[in-house]
C-alpha cells in the first residue's frame, strides 16, 4: 500500500515537477456541436480543422481545451513542463513516448504517456502565448475588511449585461475514476511530482475503510498551487468504470459562475450540480453536461496551498458541498 502522507510531505525525487495543467483532450463525433457548446460555456475558437477543435479563454494561453473528432472519449490531460529537459527525461521512461511537435495553436513540443488505467497524460513545453482578451483582475467586493467597514468598490456600480457569456481565466483541474487511487497517485507523483492534499473515505471511516478519493496538487515549492489539479476517485463510486469524471475551468469573477449557469440553462444544456460551494477545495462551483454527456465545471475562489505549510487532511466525507445541493444529478461527483 502507498503511504499517502509520504506522497504529501516528503521529496520523493520525481522525474519532473509539472508546473501547471494546460488543457484537457476530449473526443466527440461532432466538432460543430462541441464548438457551439464551448462558446456558450465561455471559451473562444482558437483554431478548427477537419479533425480537431482548439478553444482559448480570456488569458494568454494559446488554447485551454482540445477536442478531436471521433467516438466520444476522454483522451487525457496536458501538463506544463518547466523545460525541454523535462520532456527529455520523461521520454526516456517506459511510460512516455518520444518528443513531438504540437500541431495546435502556439506550437511547442510534447510527450505523451499513459497512467496505470491507460488514461492519457501529455506534457508540453515551449508554447507561444497569445495576447489576453481582457483583464483577469476580479471585480472588487464590498465586504467588511475592518471595524470601520472600508469598502473596496466606491462610487462604482456593478453592472453585467444580461445573457452575456461568462469569462474563463484558465483550465483548473480534472477528475478521474481510478481502479486503484493509491497506485495512481504514486504514478503521478513519480512522473510529475503530484502530491496529495486531502483524502476522503465514506462514513463510517476507520483504518479498514478503503480510500474513496484523493485530491492531489502540483508541487510548486514556494509558489501557490491550487488545492487540487487532479481528483482521483475510486471506481467503487462509478460502478467499476475507470476513466473520465469532469474537467474544470476557473472563472474571472464569482459573477461569471452565475452568468454561466444562466447562459447554459437558457440554451438548454443539462445541469449536473450546483450552484454551490465545495467542502474540499472550497470552490464556488457549477457543473453542466455537454451535448455528449461530458461534464464541464465553472469554478472560482478555491483554496491555494504551498508545500511547506500544508498537511495532509484525511476526512470522512459526509457532505460534498459546504453550501448548495449535496449531490450531482446523476451521482457522478
Amino acid at each position: 500500500m502507498v503511504d499517502l502522507k509520504d506522497c504529501s510531505r516528503r521529496n520523493m525525487d520525481p522525474i519532473i515537477k509539472a508546473d501547471d495543467v494546460a488543457y484537457p483532450i476530449l473526443q466527440v463525433p461532432d466538432l460543430a456541436l462541441q464548438e457551439k457548446f464551448l462558446v456558450h460555456f465561455g471559451l473562444h475558437v482558437a483554431e478548427r480543422t477537419d479533425d480537431a477543435l482548439y478553444m482559448h479563454c480570456e488569458g494568454s494561453q494559446p488554447f485551454v481545451h482540445e477536442t478531436r473528432l471521433g467516438p466520444k472519449k476522454f483522451i487525457g490531460s496536458a501538463f506544463l513542463a518547466l523545460s525541454m529537459s523535462d520532456l527529455e527525461k520523461l521520454s526516456a521512461t517506459d511510460s512516455f513516448g518520444g518528443i513531438e511537435e504540437i500541431k495546435g495553436p502556439g506550437g511547442g513540443f510534447k510527450v505523451f504517456g499513459q497512467d496505470p488505467d491507460g488514461l492519457g497524460v501529455e506534457v508540453v513545453f515551449g508554447r507561444n502565448e497569445r495576447k489576453r482578451n481582457s483583464s483577469l483582475e476580479p471585480e472588487f467586493m464590498n465586504v467588511v475588511v475592518s471595524e470601520t467597514e472600508t469598502f473596496q468598490r466606491l462610487n462604482r456600480a456593478k453592472r453585467f449585461q444580461k445573457g452575456a457569456y461568462p469569462q474563463i481565466k484558465r483550465y483548473g483541474h480534472y477528475a478521474l475514476h481510478c481502479t486503484d487511487v493509491e497506485a495512481s497517485l504514486a504514478w503521478y507523483n513519480t512522473h510529475l511530482g503530484i502530491i496529495a492534499t486531502d483524502i476522503y473515505k465514506a462514513p463510517p471511516a476507520d483504518e479498514e475503510t478503503p480510500v474513496g478519493g484523493i485530491f492531489a496538487r502540483l508541487d510548486r515549492g514556494d509558489k501557490p498551487a491550487d488545492h487540487h489539479t487532479i481528483l482521483m476517485t475510486s471506481t467503487a463510486l462509478s460502478n467499476g468504470r475507470a476513466g473520465f469524471n469532469h474537467v474544470s475551468f476557473e472563472m474571472v469573477n464569482i459573477d461569471d459562475v452565475f452568468m454561466g449557469h444562466e447562459v447554459l440553462a437558457k440554451h438548454g444544456y443539462e445541469p449536473e450540480w450546483g450552484i454551490g460551494r465545495h467542502y474540499m477545495g472550497s470552490q464556488i462551483f457549477d457543473y453542466c453536461r455537454s451535448p455528449f454527456g461530458q461534464v464541464h465545471e465553472h469554478q472560482t475562489d478555491g483554496d491555494a496551498q504551498k508545500r511547506q505549510n500544508a498537511d495532509l487532511d484525511e476526512i470522512c466525507l459526509k457532505a460534498r458541498a459546504a453550501l448548495g445541493p449535496q449531490c450531482a444529478q446523476r451521482g457522478n461527483h
